[in-house]
């Protein structure tokens, strides 16, 4: 792996999809560390550089990382990542890889054949889903990230 191994995690998160929304990301993201924690680390062990995030703090609409943002950030600056402007009244966001990014996907496919297919499989899984739902489903699992919410009234 070179320069851009840790920025590979976020690849991971994306997988082979496109993503509606930062919050939907970042729900993403949370939910492979907690449900694919037994995937994540025996990646981390073979590249230390690839541990998942585990900053997830509560803010504003549940689980945040703050190094999933920057290394998004990262990915977009290098080419890995498209973020398209969807609805900039709402300044909602569309993630997806690249043809770089894809390459670099499935370079972690064929190194990581059984944990980046379970964790391609659950992104898949989670795009099937409405946000609110989503949502709803991450405050009822994990009460303690939405204490700093602005839309948990919304979602009782």
């Amino acid at each position: 792996m070179d320069g851009y191994a840790g920025k590979d995690r976020i690849l991971l998160a994306i997988s082979d999809t496109t993503i509606h929304g930062t919050t939907r990301l970042q729900k993403y993201g949370f939910l492979l560390y907690q449900q694919y924690g037994r995937e994540l680390s025996a990646i981390a062990r073979k590249h230390h550089d690839l541990a998942f995030y585990n900053d997830w703090k509560p803010y504003w609409f549940g689980p945040f990382s703050e190094s999933l943002g920057k290394d998004v950030k990262a990915c977009v600056d290098a080419c890995l990542v498209y973020k398209d402007m969807v609805d900039p009244a709402r300044n909602s966001y569309r993630y997806s890889l690249t043809t770089s990014g894809r390459i670099r996907w499935r370079r972690l496919l064929g190194e990581f054949k059984r944990e980046v297919t379970a964790l391609h499989e659950k992104v898949t899984n989670l795009q099937k889903m409405l946000l609110e739902r989503l949502l709803q489903g991450v405050y009822d699992a994990y009460p303690e990230y939405t204490k700093q919410s602005t839309i948990k009234e919304n979602l009782l």
